[in-house]
């Protein structure tokens, strides 16, 4: 080890990373647009969103292999950070994003991407926050200044291609659950949109739909509640927690593995917070309306979120494709002009068409195995993230060697 690190040697970062390096763009044409909405806690990688007209609007500009990272509290502390890899090469950003690149023969890009997603690195870039209160931004100029112990360019090279090992897989699981969620999706539409469920064929059909159907509200169909916040001023109620609390920007229409915030029993009894039974189905009516989930775990939520759990033996998966299909609709019915919301009371009103209960149970029949094949390929990834996490500062530092 002594023989490895004695080469490498202490650098302020701006000597050794190109930050908000220049890129040329060319007025009138096309480019992938990375915002911080765009960067997905977690991903390495970040592909920007559909092709925009760049038209001189002040931001960053990146080309693909930089690394992007939120200089704007709270999503800099939540680790919105990626590396860029997309479709037009080059492109261009929101305001609130640093840029970082390594520098020809001295660092590797890869290398750099996974030092500034470091823990330390980033709680360094959070303390030199200064503006008002929620609109605080990180010093450029700080974080430059922040020292690291850099290794020659090949060991560099080696850590980024071991970390890229976890990296690529992650991103092929990911890649796999997005197919079957897609496949799942498909035979939603075919057989309640499309109306090609089994025996079709020989069903009555009354003013285009199956004529044993019924249009029922929700809340015929599903018990409905929300969740609850336990007081911010008592952290007693947060510190050791055991119970996941799940919020609404962690609802992504698909299942809930785990939360990033747990709380205690004191605190779901000192809040309206209740246990949500594994299998229930979440929506945000806030900040987002109409963001889905199905726990996996059980788990409590924010008042933010609108949970659902079937009266009768009718499927959870039916309405969740439901509500996924007709979020535009929850919008259109929403209230609010700076931030829409929806109440309870609005969604037990909204009347769906229920399928005939055979037919309900057949779909569910055919999605379960689906999404038991995405919770393994979740757990995989979460058992990789982890692993990686724990190499990541031991690689980094030098503790463990790269040979």
């Amino acid at each position: 080890m002594e023989t490895e690190m004695k080469n490498w040697k202490e650098y302020r970062l701006g000597e050794m990373i190109n930050c908000n390096p220049q890129v040329k763009l060319e007025k009138g044409k096309q480019y992938n647009l990375i915002d911080i909405d765009s960067i997905e806690v977690g991903s390495r990688y970040v592909h920007g969103k559909e092709l925009t007209t760049y038209d001189g609007q002040s931001g960053c500009h990146f080309q693909n292999g930089d690394t992007v990272m939120a200089r704007i509290t709270p999503c800099l502390e939540n680790g919105k950070l990626a590396q860029v890899n997309c479709d037009s090469k080059i492109g261009f950003g929101s305001t609130e994003l640093f840029v970082f690149r390594g520098i020809e023969n001295k660092t590797d890009s890869d290398y750099v991407s996974n030092l500034m997603s470091m823990q330390f690195i980033r709680d360094l870039a959070a303390n030199s926050m200064t503006g008002a209160s929620g609109r605080q931004r990180a010093d450029l100029k700080f974080v430059k200044r922040i020292k690291w112990n850099f290794p020659p360019l090949p060991i560099q090279q080696k850590i980024a291609s071991i970390l890229s090992t976890y990296d690529n897989l992650i991103q092929i699981y990911k890649k796999q659950i997005e197919d079957l969620q897609t496949c799942a999706s498909e035979l939603y539409k075919e057989w309640f949109v499309r109306f090609r469920f089994p025996g079709y064929q020989t069903t009555q059909f009354e003013n285009g739909i199956p004529a044993d159907w019924e249009y029922k509200k929700i809340s015929e169909m599903y018990n409905t509640t929300s969740g609850g916040t336990p007081s911010r001023t008592n952290s007693s109620y947060y510190e050791n927690g055991n119970i996941p609390w799940v919020k609404t920007g962690e609802l992504l229409d698909t299942l809930i593995m785990d939360t990033e915030e747990y709380i205690t029993q004191e605190g779901l009894e000192n809040s309206s917070a209740k246990m949500i039974v594994p299998g229930s189905l979440l929506c945000s009516m806030y900040a987002g309306v109409g963001k889905l989930g199905i726990n996996v775990i059980p788990m409590t939520c924010s008042q933010a979120t609108c949970v659902f759990t079937p009266k009768a033996d009718i499927s959870i998966w039916y309405l969740f494709f439901w509500l996924a299909r007709n979020k535009e609709y929850l919008e259109s019915i929403s209230f609010g002009a700076a931030q829409q919301n929806i109440s309870q009371d609005v969604i037990k009103k909204i009347t769906v068409l229920f399928p005939e209960e055979s037919i309900a149970k057949s779909f569910d029949e055919k999605i379960k195995p689906i999404y038991k094949k995405i919770q393994n390929l979740m757990q995989q990834i979460k058992n990789l993230t982890q692993q990686r996490d724990l190499l990541l500062p031991r690689l980094m530092s030098g503790k463990l060697e790269v040979e």
